[in-house]
């Protein structure tokens, strides 16, 4: 039975054209593998690509450091405070010194003044040369027509014949107060003032007198160096926010304060120590009212001494006192509200805290029983205590601007430890201003800052400003010297360049206020500089750790293609050693020639098989092959 396919002429069957079309495994082999030429450049394509992605690489991921100013930053290290001559207005009224006897000559004023102002400095002199180490006099005196009508000099001193003045000796400086009225002195606020008695004026030693009270009221009013800052004052900041609080410890049991005239307490007690300070400081001032402030303790009950009449006992009544140990944890900032949400700027509060009705009286427990304290760099706390005697316990206080006075009054004493202020009160060389009548006693209210306090305010920032720059213009230096990869851009640079300049600024020919501005706006710039958010230290990592990130990215492809480069390498050497001098297509056409015979071979065994199923005797048919030979 044939098999064959009736319509094919040649009576080949479909199954051995099928075997003879199928490629072979080497066939296969032939069309994927590719040449030895081509394999090698798809090989070097990829290193090539990575070689040039490397500039794209290097610009995205390149650090910008653009250079500081080392050296000048190296050379603040010498800089010093300024040392700015003052100059100091010396007056005196023309019936301040006794008359001259006659037949003797009469001076001026101006002259008379002169040599008391050369018999001063000289004293002033001597003092400084014995102190250790030595000081020098940072004044000088000018008198009457010397001063700059342009810039006048705002420190005066003035010998005033004043009839309240204390008649016992010594004099007792002070410095002029603002006055109101209608009768006024004439005297410009914020003058030194030696006042004389009438009834003095004839006493032989009253040059003498004059000598000595100028003396110690000018080298309390105008030291050699500035003062110190103490700890507990706030660190310097141009805006400062001032914070009234009045807290009622539990207005659920009444008696509590329901509101106060705030406003007015603030003008009268602090504006005018705040006006003066413009030029230094920024306030900002707000108030608000708690009505439950509970404390984090319990107050202890005083023992009082048994005392035998009843009378004596009632009015003795014990007082409820505080802990000196729970001073420090009275402030319970957990339950009270006292942040500012309005400002990021330092905050000094000042509390006034109204216990209830049953630890009335509180009281601080130490000499006298104080009513308030002091928190250093916080603020201060006034005991508050209403009338222990009311007709009902829901009673509610209104606290007038007069119920504030003796709380505000220390609060202004609490600011002016807070600012570093100096005091205008020294014991035995500056005393209170007398008052205008004797009937009336003296004021016992702080009056306005005056230009004296104002330079010693300025000296002293200055100098805290002055080191503060440095510092921080410093530590720039040596965090960029110590971490290679931190950013330096333009905004740092010329924050850092800019405080640096403000700074070489900062000479004797400026005024103090001058000199004031350039260490604060250099200080403000060290500090934008310091914290851009490019400086954070965090931001960057050792080397180490950019391995470790690399590493697992770039090492799985460069493997097989560092072997792919080494095993071409290798089987080039091979090749050139060998001496082989055929190209590549010659040994693919020898390989496609071999190929092809082992086809034929393949195919002739398939027809052999074909024709034995088919009944055709192997040699009643012969094949040939064709050879390119």
């Amino acid at each position: 039975m044939s098999t064959s396919d009736p319509r094919r002429p040649d009576g080949l069957s479909s199954g051995l054209l099928t075997s003879m079309t199928k490629p072979t495994p080497a066939e296969v082999t032939a069309i994927i593998n590719p040449s030895n030429k081509r394999r090698l450049l798809i090989t070097l394509s990829f290193p090539l690509l990575f070689l040039l992605a490397i500039p794209f690489w290097w610009y995205t991921t390149s650090i910008e450091r653009l250079p500081l100013p080392v050296s000048r930053i190296d050379a603040l290290a010498n800089l010093s405070i300024p040392s700015y001559r003052g100059k100091i207005l010396f007056t005196a009224d023309e019936d301040a010194y006794p008359k001259s006897a006659p037949g003797r000559p009469v001076f001026e004023n101006k002259v008379i003044c002169q040599s008391l102002g050369k018999v001063v400095t000289d004293g002033v002199d001597v003092i400084y040369e014995r102190k250790r180490p030595q000081k020098k006099r940072n004044w000088d005196f000018i008198y009457e027509g010397e001063d700059d009508p342009r810039n006048p000099t705002p420190f005066r001193v003035h010998i005033r014949r004043f009839q309240h003045a204390n008649t016992s000796w010594p004099l007792e400086p002070y410095v002029q107060p603002p006055e109101k009225g209608l009768m006024t002195s004439g005297i410009k606020p914020g003058t030194l003032i030696i006042p004389v008695h009438p009834d003095q004026i004839s006493d032989r030693n009253l040059k003498l007198h004059y000598k000595i009270a100028m003396i110690n009221s000018i080298l309390s009013l105008y030291p050699p160096d500035p003062p110190t800052i103490p700890l507990r004052a706030l660190k310097y900041s141009p805006n400062i926010t001032l914070s009234f609080v009045l807290l009622n410890e539990d207005s659920t049991e009444g008696s509590y304060v329901r509101s106060w005239e705030i406003d007015d307490a603030i003008q009268e007690h602090f504006i005018p120590h705040l006006e003066p300070l413009k030029d230094i400081f920024n306030f900002t001032i707000e108030s608000q009212i708690l009505y439950h402030a509970p404390l984090t303790f319990d107050p202890t009950l005083s023992d009082a001494p048994a005392i035998g009449d009843p009378q004596i006992e009632a009015a003795l009544e014990a007082a409820r006192e505080g802990d000196e140990d729970a001073e420090e944890v009275f402030v319970n900032s957990e339950r009270w509200s006292l942040d500012s949400g309005s400002t990021n700027n330092p905050v000094l509060r000042f509390l006034l805290y109204v216990p209830k009705e049953k630890h009335r009286p509180m009281k601080l427990v130490g000499q006298d029983s104080p009513h308030s304290f002091l928190l250093p760099q916080f603020g201060s706390v006034y005991l508050l205590n209403p009338p222990s005697t009311q007709p009902s316990s829901g009673e509610t206080y209104h606290l007038p601007s007069s119920a504030l006075t003796s709380s505000f009054h220390l609060f202004t004493q609490h600011l002016y430890s807070l600012l570093a202020i100096p005091e205008l009160y020294d014991p035995g060389k500056i005393h209170l201003p007398p008052s205008s009548s004797p009937l009336l006693p003296r004021s016992q209210l702080w009056q306005p800052i005056s230009s004296w306090q104002i330079h010693q305010i300025l000296e002293s920032r200055l100098k805290e400003n002055l080191e503060e720059s440095k510092k921080t213009l410093i530590g720039i230096k040596r965090l960029v010297d110590k971490i290679k990869e931190m950013k330096v851009g333009k905004n740092v640079r010329d924050d850092v360049s800019g405080a640096v300049e403000r700074l070489e600024s900062i000479s004797s020919a400026k005024s103090p206020l001058e000199n004031f501005i350039l260490s604060r706006d250099s200080v403000n710039l060290a500090n934008k500089a310091f914290f851009d958010p490019s400086m954070m230290g965090l931001l960057y990592f050792p080397d180490e750790h950019k391995f470790a990130v690399y590493t697992p990215l770039f090492a799985p492809i460069a493997v097989p293609l560092l072997l792919g480069l080494i095993k071409e390498f290798i089987a080039w050497k091979r090749k050139r050693r060998g001496g082989s001098g055929n190209n590549d297509d010659v040994t693919d056409e020898k390989a496609e020639a071999s190929i092809g015979v082992e086809d034929e071979k393949i195919s002739t065994i398939g027809l052999e098989e074909e024709s034995t199923s088919v009944g055709i005797e192997p040699s009643d048919r012969v094949l040939r092959s064709r050879s390119k030979g």
